[in-house]
């Protein structure tokens, strides 16, 4: 389209919507019937078949309080005790009740328009609003476009008082009502307390505070709000069920509330105790020794350490894992076995917690081989470590050592780049929810070795190592000794030497388990 086509589209356009829209709005006025016998001339639009008067003009004619904030677009005119705020071009009416200073909203389903200094209110939605403002009560006859002020209401309140009435299987609330009630809301709720919103009431709140509690009622409050009344009952733990509903001969609301009966009581309480129970035979098998993760160290195109005859750390760490696996498996059969790797292949040190945490183990042996730099050597002994920073050169030496084999991974740089010696501490700091069983079960392991191996136990450590990194369970690596070693290599490769060690793993799994899971009965028996 060429552009003095386009403009010419965008003008007729503009044109015909400034036509249409007056079209479908037209000016009128009503006529409004004072309280005093006087008559005022009151604006009006007829918006799309709406019917709107001027605000300002009804508010000056009636001789409240009003006045316009043009920056925000409010008008704002004080009813009685009640300030009340309307907005352009927006549905909800702001209440403020001056002597308490507490706001309610009023939704209205057509929104206030403004036309140059005067707010244009819709008449349909007003007339309802201004009969909760005051006494008054207002009607219109849209066939003259005429506002009638009725006789003021009979009675000042809505709600004439409370009464409770004590019944064979529960209690009666009934609220007394001068008027037929509008839309009630209840509400019980397992707390005891009992809501009930009655739209457009009203009640004297001194008098119905003053309501005597009876029967399965302990309480009685209420509250006023310019668009609704809310009473509220405290009500005895027995009541199960409030049901509300209007009396067909008059206008009183009928509130009953149902209480248990002895035997449903009884069978109440057996159900509560049952359930608990239930609830902590969960928690106790939540947390219950049924998944042990065997990591067995290294593997594939990572060796590990080489002992003095040739023997390679991930073929040692393999055959005492797969021993020990099958010590539990064969012996305690309520433990599932996971095992990082079963064969001889190559698994990052990340994606080994990651296999123990999906697994929901719940707990986790890292079992490796030890080494010296410089073979032979006469160090020796086994040794069992925690995820704590280092706290020794040679706990350094020893983490540095494991934790080079995260070179063999791709993009290693990127996935640990993070673990710098503050970050470290952090994340250790968040396992710590798991040390103090990590230290029961590397105490236990560790006295099962010293009893039932004669490699020597150089006792319970601390070190940085990443593959424990992680772990949501108590967590351990095993050195099980030195290949650097020639004794503790022959050892250790030896078929004898490792279904010892095996063993003496077994038991301290065994011992741990037994401790573990008697603390955990006492502890769910004391709750």
């Amino acid at each position: 389209m060429r552009p003095a086509c386009f403009l010419k589209a965008v003008l007729f356009s503009l044109v015909f919507s400034l036509c249409h829209a007056q079209t479908i709005e037209q000016k009128t006025s009503i006529s409004f019937r004072l309280a005093s016998g006087d008559t005022a001339i009151v604006g009006g639009v007829d918006s799309a078949g709406v019917l709107f008067f001027s605000l300002n003009d009804f508010l000056n004619s009636s001789k409240y309080p009003a006045s316009v904030n043009d920056t925000t677009g409010k008008i704002e005119c004080l009813i009685g005790t009640q300030l009340v705020r309307f907005t352009d071009r927006n549905p909800f009416v702001v209440i403020t009740e001056r002597t308490t200073n507490t706001a309610t909203i009023y939704q209205m389903s057509v929104s206030v328009i403004r036309r140059n200094s005067d707010f244009f209110v819709p008449a349909a939605e007003f007339i309802p609003l201004f009969g909760r403002l005051t006494e008054q009560q207002l009607s219109i006859n849209s066939q003259h476009n005429v506002l009638l002020s009725e006789t003021p209401r009979k009675f000042k309140y809505s709600i004439a008082g409370i009464q409770i009435e004590k019944k064979i299987n529960g209690s009666l609330i009934t609220i007394l009502a001068n008027d037929k009630l509008g839309d009630v809301e209840s509400w019980l709720k397992p707390d005891g307390w009992l809501f009930v919103t009655i739209i457009g009431g009203k009640a004297d709140i001194a008098t119905i505070n003053k309501t005597k509690p009876f029967g399965a009622v302990r309480k009685v409050l209420a509250f006023q709000s310019p668009a609704s009344l809310q009473l509220t009952f405290k009500v005895t733990s027995n009541v199960v069920q409030a049901e509300t509903g209007n009396d067909p001969a008059s206008n009183n609301l009928l509130i009953s509330l149902r209480t248990l009966s002895n035997s449903e009581k009884e069978e109440l309480i057996k159900k509560k105790d049952e359930e608990k129970k239930q609830q902590l035979s969960n928690g106790r098998d939540r947390w219950k020794l049924d998944v042990i993760v065997i990591d067995a160290g290294h593997g594939g195109k990572d060796p590990g350490c080489i002992g003095v005859a040739g023997t390679y750390e991930k073929n040692i760490t393999l055959d005492v894992g797969l021993k020990l696996g099958h010590l539990i498996e064969t012996n305690l059969k309520d433990v599932k076995v996971v095992y990082t790797r079963s064969a001889d292949n190559f698994v990052e040190l990340y994606r080994r917690t990651q296999i123990a945490n999906e697994a929901s183990g719940k707990l986790f042996i890292s079992i490796h081989c030890n080494s010296t730099v410089h073979k032979p050597s006469h160090m020796n002994g086994f040794e069992i470590y925690l995820l704590r920073p280092n706290r020794t050169e040679e706990a350094v030496a020893i983490a540095s050592r494991e934790n080079a084999v995260i070179q063999l991974e791709e993009g290693y740089k990127e996935r640990y780049q993070k673990l710098t010696e503050e970050e470290f501490i952090i994340v250790t700091m968040a396992q710590s929810a798991y040390m103090k069983q990590s230290e029961q079960f590397a105490e236990s392991a560790a006295g099962s070795m010293a009893k039932r191996l004669r490699i020597r136990n150089s006792g319970v450590k601390q070190a940085g190592f990443f593959v424990l990194v992680g772990a949501s369970m108590p967590n351990v690596l095993v050195e099980l000794g030195y290949l650097s070693n020639r004794n503790e290599e022959q050892f250790l490769r030896g078929e004898n030497g490792q279904d010892r060690i095996a063993d003496a793993l077994f038991r301290g799994i065994k011992d741990y388990k037994l401790k573990y899971e008697k603390t955990l009965q006492e502890g769910i028996r004391d709750k």
